[in-house]
């Protein structure tokens, strides 16, 4: 046992001289370092058809931060919120997977399932004829605001002060929306 100790410890400083001491003209490697809990990656997985871009606008953390549970928490909803509003009503994000690498890096992942684009199935308006939207248009809160606001602007052309709010009635089981415009 004590001479194979001797024979390692002649390996390991064999090797330490060996690099220390290389030929002109050669190269030293040294490993990649990353500070500890530094993020190297933040990844979104799930499915086809997502809008990437737009979910990594509304991510606070980002490659070279520091690793923060709260803004992990925080972006989880926003990812959420985001996916509710171009039409992923049922979407949901999973709380966020950190890996760690043997350096200290962290590797965040964001399982997301999408579930499916819910469409328009009825829309009432009250007190107006104008309405922008049809049965069968994806439930994107950007066209259903649109609605909102083209329908506050035909009130106030016609001289009607009133304010129009917008009550949605989502159907998980159907992927349905009922829109209801109310003016007040």
């Amino acid at each position: 046992m004590k001479s194979l100790l001797v024979l390692i410890a002649a390996v390991a400083a064999t090797a330490w001289v060996a690099v220390r001491h290389l030929p002109q003209g050669e190269a030293e490697a040294a490993a990649a370092t990353a500070r500890t809990q530094e993020i190297q990656s933040v990844a979104l997985d799930g499915g086809r058809g997502l809008p990437l871009a737009a979910l990594r606008d509304v991510l606070a953390t980002h490659r070279g931060d520091q690793l923060d549970a709260n803004r992990l928490v925080q972006d989880r909803a926003a990812l959420e919120g985001e996916l509710a509003t171009r039409g992923y009503l049922a979407a949901r994000v999973e709380p966020a997977v950190v890996t760690f690498s043997p350096t200290g890096g962290a590797y965040i992942t964001f399982q997301i399932s999408a579930g499916p684009m819910f469409r328009l199935r009825s829309i009432k308006s009250a007190g107006a004829s104008i309405v922008t939207l049809t049965s069968g248009d994806d439930a994107v809160a950007s066209r259903i605001e649109r609605a909102r606001q083209a329908l506050s602007d035909d009130l106030a052309r016609r001289g009607k002060s009133a304010t129009v709010t917008v009550a949605l009635h989502p159907d998980a089981a159907t992927a349905a929306v009922d829109v209801e415009l109310v003016s007040k």
